[in-house]
């Protein structure tokens, strides 16, 4: 596992935990906090460079969970070394470094996957099983909204300048409303804010949004990184896809549970909990799937073109706000 950050603890802990999987090793540039990881959950050993993991022979599968902008390296190292790779959202952050990763996956004839989690989450679940049936009919229209509070590109991300809310919180949404309405994304128009967070040190977008028409709807997508922090949760993650016979509304970060103290909130815990020793929650079951399928060969839920996908749709949406036209969305 590379990159022991917050969501690399959670890789780790689910190897640990998973009795189909033997964690064997971790990775950070830190090498205190690669000890410290490798030690709490019981990891054979670890390093500060990924090559050493890459180098390893009795290493079968490797997750990357290093910042966004940084995937390029460490997977492709481990696809060459005939690694099979689950790499955090977004895949890559443009085009090109996508494609590397899904050519070289082919001709080393290993897996690579993208941990898109919410296609694992029951509310999201709950939804493709409901349009999937038919209950809304085709889907013509949609809405999507993830943002955070300002706690995140100030004090959670250390590296919160040289991402955005684009590429932070867009991979959920984008895969997440084209795997719901089974269409493809042709086309982006786009508009964003870069001023507040600018002038707080933080060079990202404050919020974006942008239209993406499909084959035969139309999805609008707003994220952002400047919501108050008196805000009830640290995200804000709404949906609703309007269909030809009904209409589906989905409220993503509330997890039926309201906390009163020094300050009101909405914990949200659907997707890791601590429960008794072990963890329970959606983020697990990605990680967990990836494993099984590494192991029975089967088709991974999510192939790598989803992936290719997402950021050739944010890198559109990159565009549109830069020429302030319309931009197609590339295939690959």
């Amino acid at each position: 596992m590379v990159g022991c950050g917050i969501f690399g603890s959670i890789h780790a802990r689910t190897y640990s935990e998973y009795e189909k999987a033997e964690l064997a090793a971790v990775c950070d540039i830190d090498e205190a906090r690669a000890r410290e990881t490798a030690a709490k959950f019981g990891a054979s050993s670890y390093a500060t460079d990924f090559e050493e993991l890459a180098a390893n022979p009795d290493i079968e599968a490797v997750s990357i969970a290093t910042p966004d902008f940084a995937h390029l390296e460490p997977v492709l190292a481990m696809l060459e070394a005939g690694k099979n790779v689950l790499v955090e959202k977004p895949m890559a952050t443009n085009n090109e470094d996508a494609r590397k990763m899904i050519n070289t996956a082919k001709e080393k004839g290993v897996r690579l996957m993208t941990d898109f989690h919410n296609r694992f989450s029951p509310v999201f679940l709950q939804a493709k099983e409901a349009i999937d049936v038919g209950e809304i009919g085709k889907a013509v229209m949609a809405y999507i909204r993830l943002a955070n509070t300002r706690y995140v590109p100030f004090e959670m991300l250390g590296w919160s300048g040289k991402s955005g809310p684009q590429w932070f919180l867009l991979p959920h949404t984008v895969d997440i409303i084209r795997w719901l309405i089974s269409q493809e994304p042709r086309e982006v128009y786009a508009t964003g804010s870069r001023k507040y967070l600018k002038k707080q040190g933080v060079d990202a977008y404050d919020a974006i949004q942008a239209l993406v028409k499909f084959d035969e709807a139309f999805a609008t997508f707003e994220t952002a990184w400047i919501l108050p922090e008196g805000w009830p949760s640290v995200i804000d993650f709404v949906a609703s896809i309007v269909g030809t016979e009904g209409k589906i509304d989905l409220d993503a970060a509330r997890s039926g549970i309201s906390v009163a103290g020094e300050k009101f909130s909405h914990p949200f815990c659907a997707g890791q909990q601590e429960a008794h020793g072990r963890t329970v929650g959606f983020f697990r079951l990605p990680i967990m799937h990836f494993v099984d399928r590494v192991l029975d060969g089967r088709e991974m839920v999510i192939k790598p073109e989803d992936g290719f996908v997402v950021t050739a749709v944010i890198e559109s949406i990159e565009k549109s706000i830069a020429s302030g036209q319309p931009e197609k969305v590339e295939e690959l």
